[in-house]
């Protein structure tokens, strides 16, 4: 998965050592862009943001996981974003506040303006399924609407729960085509990729 070249650094009064540089290499570089929406040089990008954080332990093992905290100083979209727990507990591959490089990548990949809206579509339900059940219920749509309009100066949700609960069964009547109460992974796809605005939304220029 990657190159590993040893160079020697300057030599000190206590002896030498090695330093160790980390890259792709063509190969998976090209794996990698047949697997993703990115381009080489956004993966490249991606990488040395990736490798900015931790270099020498990504030398010493290319799956190295970051705290998702960390991730977030190199991408700094994310940082006000209402979704952003959300976002890296999905594209976290162990689900345990930690990302990899690929997790990274796949992060980027999903939220791409190059990636097909329905996979977007996809990604967002699962960010959007607060409570994992594999269904967007009434209560994930009020803490939906409840992130949207954010919290006063004093920290507390903005909306009163009332209000909150009314437009969430709006958009549960708008979406729940089966009438079952909740809506699936194919009924949010199915209308939300009819929306004009949402390929405009749910994107990451890395």
């Amino acid at each position: 998965f990657l190159v590993i070249s040893v160079s020697p650094s300057n030599a000190s009064a206590m002896g030498s050592s090695n330093s160790k540089k980390v890259d792709i290499t063509r190969e998976i570089l090209e794996e990698y862009a047949q697997l993703t929406y990115l381009n080489k040089a956004e993966i490249l990008h991606i990488f040395r943001l990736f490798k900015s954080l931790a270099p020498r332990e990504l030398a010493e093992n290319f799956h190295h996981r970051l705290p998702t905290q960390d991730i977030l100083k190199v991408l700094p979209q994310l940082r006000y974003n209402p979704f952003r727990e959300s976002i890296l507990q999905v594209f976290s591959s162990k689900k345990d506040g930690r990302m990899s490089f690929e997790d990274l990548l796949d992060l980027c990949s999903g939220m791409s303006d190059k990636c097909p809206e329905d996979v977007r579509a996809a990604w967002a339900f699962q960010i959007l399924d607060f409570d994992g059940d594999n269904q967007l219920s009434i209560d994930d749509l009020i803490e939906l609407v409840e992130r949207i309009t954010g919290l006063d100066h004093n920290g507390h949700i903005r909306i009163d729960r009332s209000s909150a609960e009314f437009v969430a069964q709006v958009v549960l009547e708008e979406l729940d085509l089966d009438r079952t109460g909740s809506v699936g992974l194919q009924e949010f796809v199915h209308m939300v990729v009819r929306m004009p605005e949402f390929g405009q939304t749910f994107r990451l220029n890395a």
